[in-house]
C-alpha cells in the first residue's frame, strides 16, 4: 500500500548517513533535531529555512539534509502524524464540517467562516480551525514494527495475572469488558480505547 511504501522510505532516512561517514545523525535524525528546535525556539519558516540552507552548505556537498523546512516535512509525512485542518465558528458554536463544509457563516450566530480586510471584503483565511489528529493512522503505525506490534500483544501473550496491579490489563475495566465482549478479546491485536476529557471547544 501506498502508506507501507511511505514507511519504508522513512525507515531508509533512518538508516541513511547525513553524509558518508557521518555516524552521528542519519537524515532522519537531522531532520527532527531540526524540527525539534524550530517548534521549541519558536522559529518562523522564512527563519527555519534560512537556516537549512546554511546548514547545507556548511555540510560536505555530498550531503543529503533537504534544503527547506518544505522537503523536511515531506521526509516527515512518513511517520503518519500528519493532521487535518476543520474550519470552525469563531464562537465556537459548531464546525464547517461534513454537511456544513460549504458554509460561508455559521447557522446558529451568523459569524463569517472567514476574517475580513480592513475593506470589509472577505478573505479566505479562517477565524478559527481545529487540527483534528486522526487516530486510525496512528494505530496501524504500531503495528508496522515488529518491536512495537509485539508491545501491542504483551498484555494477552506475556503478562503475568498474579493480582498485582501493574497495568490497565490488571483492572476490574478490562476484565469485565473480556467477560462482556469475548469475541473482541480473543484477538490480542485489537485494541481497547478509554476517552477522558476535561472540557473542550468546540
Amino acid at each position: 500500500s501506498a502508506e507501507f511504501e511511505q514507511y519504508e522510505k522513512l525507515l531508509k532516512n533512518a538508516n541513511q548517513e547525513l553524509y558518508p561517514g557521518c555516524e552521528s545523525f542519519s537524515v532522519l535524525t537531522a531532520i527532527v533535531e531540526l524540527m525539534h528546535g524550530k517548534i521549541k525556539y519558536r522559529m518562523s519558516n522564512l527563519c527555519f529555512d534560512y537556516f537549512f540552507g546554511v546548514f547545507k552548505r556548511m555540510l560536505p556537498t555530498d550531503n543529503c539534509l533537504p534544503k527547506d523546512h518544505k522537503h523536511a516535512q515531506k521526509v516527515l509525512h512518513g511517520l503518519g502524524l500528519g493532521y487535518e485542518k476543520i474550519h470552525a465558528c469563531k464562537n465556537n458554536c459548531m464546525l464547517f464540517y461534513k454537511e456544513h463544509e460549504t458554509l460561508d457563516t455559521c447557522p446558529i450566530c451568523n459569524e463569517s467562516r472567514f476574517k475580513m480586510t480592513s475593506q470589509n471584503r472577505t478573505t479566505k483565511i479562517p477565524q478559527k480551525v481545529m487540527r483534528y489528529l486522526p487516530l486510525k493512522p496512528r494505530l496501524q503505525r504500531l503495528y508496522m514494527s515488529t518491536h512495537t506490534a509485539t508491545d501491542m500483544r504483551w498484555h494477552k501473550e506475556k503478562r503475568v495475572d498474579d493480582d498485582v496491579m501493574r497495568h490497565p490489563a490488571d483492572g476490574e475495566a478490562w476484565k469485565e469488558f473480556d467477560r462482556t465482549f469475548p469475541e473482541f478479546a480473543a484477538d490480542p491485536r485489537n485494541v481497547r480505547l478509554g476517552l477522558a476529557t476535561d472540557g473542550f471547544n468546540p
